[in-house]
């Protein structure tokens, strides 16, 4: 296979033998909105497709059918051996434009994107370390997306319409799904359902949407799931309204409608009892200390409708984009660093509206592109390979590390032979510190100690949440670096938010501390 076949090109080529009827045509309610034309395959058909597309490539030495993507163009100070901050800044510019559509996992956006990498990749002089001589390791993965945009609205002579991602958004994964449903409100506090405290006691939920002020329990479970349980056929939460969540295409069989709303919200929801959420809470926490004291539940008269829509869950195409820096000693270079973040974005609304994921995360690929480059200038002094990922499907549960990790395909890319993983996300912007993981010790404190070297605070955080998870879970020593003030999936993560200095400052500490890692150990 040509090693500079992208992604949008296996795909094309495909879908070019199944308009010669080489394939079987794919159903329309297959495609996921925003994806390419059969993008999203069904396995049956996938695999006869995977094939097909193997046997064009095999004998075709033709380019891209997209062409190479533009290489930045900007003036720049830096020595060869030196992270450059502003050609970083330029692959943000560039891969958080919204013409790639949010980068959504399986969408075209997003292979335009692994395809930019993959040059760049190219052009530093890296090694494929994809399938079949590629840069592109494919995986296939479920996915799901708003099949059209949330709805909450009161019904009745009081009628109103709330706004999405202004005073509420939707929740999915696990017992939130899809649907519309239209009922009476119930309050039940916290949401909490455990033998020793039942926030639904003093609320008929059955067959109503359940309204869960909070404060919640720790231990008193999913309060979405608690809320199915007692009958509920919706839930509305309190949470943060501006966001997009991420989708996990991982569902019960039997799911509600869920969104997050804004105290405003609850209370005017609440209006008709003459009460609002601080009473509610007040009356959870009273509970909570006194079994004898009243239930928080209670019936309120206000009836809403709520509509999720959501596309049935559906196989697409993925891709991790891989690169190797091979170390000249034949044995050392066996052994590797892995450094990356995942390229993918949460997508774009029903409505057009584009999240453009700079921060979360261009900003990761940015600074891999580019710690690539400074490391490839000093190649001559490195005793062990420095392998570079832009991970897919981070936002949907980290499915393309988990990919990357299961197939442990080529050495030095498996995980056993990983001296340490470095996954940069939200390293754009903001703030002052850099937030390291803490899930191996040793190698936060080389990353903390050659931060301070370069005059850059840190702060420590727990594990989990992104894709050094993965590498955590199977041994590997990990850690996440990213800013302290960070800003995530919402229309404002968008270029302008992302500057050099950041960049830069980041981009050095990761140079460093992979550099020291491939050199002195």
């Amino acid at each position: 296979m040509d090693r500079n076949m992208g992604a949008a090109e296996a795909r094309a080529r495909s879908e070019a033998a199944r308009a010669e009827g080489a394939l079987p045509q794919a159903r329309s309610h297959d495609r996921r909105r925003g994806a390419a034309p059969h993008g999203g395959r069904r396995r049956d058909v996938r695999r006869t497709a995977l094939l097909a597309t193997l046997l064009l490539v095999a004998c075709s030495g033709a380019p891209s059918l997209t062409g190479p993507s533009p290489s930045p163009s900007v003036p720049s100070n830096a020595r060869p051996d030196d992270f450059d901050g502003i050609r970083a800044k330029a692959h943000v510019d560039w891969l958080a434009d919204a013409a790639r559509g949010g980068r959504y996992t399986g969408s075209r956006g997003y292979d335009d994107a692994a395809n930019y990498v993959a040059d760049r990749f190219k052009e530093i002089g890296l090694e494929p370390l994809g399938d079949n001589g590629t840069y592109f390791q494919h995986f296939t993965t479920p996915m799901v997306d708003l099949a059209a945009m949330p709805v909450l609205a009161v019904t009745g002579t009081d009628a109103k319409s709330f706004k999405a991602r202004v005073d509420f958004t939707e929740s999915v994964g696990g017992r939130a799904g899809s649907g519309t449903v239209e009922s009476q409100v119930a309050v039940v506090g916290g949401g909490a359902r455990t033998n020793g405290q039942n926030d639904f006691a003093g609320a008929n939920v059955r067959g109503k949407i359940a309204l869960i002020t909070g404060p919640a329990l720790q231990s008193g479970g999913n309060t979405v799931e608690n809320a199915f349980q007692e009958g509920a056929i919706g839930a509305l939460v309190i949470g943060s309204t501006t966001i997009r969540y991420s989708f996990i295409p991982k569902f019960q069989s039997q799911t509600i409608p869920a969104l997050a709303i804004t105290e405003d919200v609850a209370n005017e929801l609440l209006a008709p009892s003459g009460k609002k959420v601080s009473d509610v809470q007040t009356a959870v926490r009273a509970r909570r200390s006194d079994p004898n004291a009243p239930p928080p539940g209670f019936d309120v008269s206000t009836v809403v409708r709520v509509s999720v829509p959501l596309t049935p869950v559906h196989d697409v195409d993925a891709y991790n984009v891989v690169g190797l820096l091979r170390a000249g000693d034949a044995d050392a270079a066996k052994r590797a660093v892995l450094v990356g973040g995942h390229l993918d974005g949460v997508g774009t609304d029903p409505d057009g509206s584009v999240f453009q994921a700079a921060n979360d995360n261009a900003s990761g690929p940015a600074v891999t592109i580019e710690v690539a480059r400074a490391l490839s200038a000093a190649k001559a002094t490195l005793r062990h390979s420095v392998v570079f990922v832009a991970f897919a499907g981070e936002e949907e549960g980290l499915l393309g590390s988990e990919a990357y990790a299961a197939q442990m395909a080529v050495s030095p890319g498996r995980t056993e032979s990983l001296i340490a993983m470095i996954d940069l996300d939200v390293i754009g912007c903001c703030g002052d510190s850099l937030i390291i993981s803490n899930e191996t010790p040793d190698l936060q404190r080389r990353l903390r100690d050659a931060a301070s070297k370069l005059g850059i605070s840190t702060q420590t955080i727990g594990g989990g949440g992104s894709d050094q998870s993965t590498f955590v879970r199977r041994r590997v020593p990990a850690a996440f670096v990213g800013w302290s003030d960070y800003i995530l999936h919402t229309y404002k993560d968008v270029p302008a938010v992302v500057d050099v200095s950041h960049l830069k400052r980041a981009g050095d500490v990761i140079t460093t501390s992979a550099k020291d890692m491939v050199t002195n150990d």
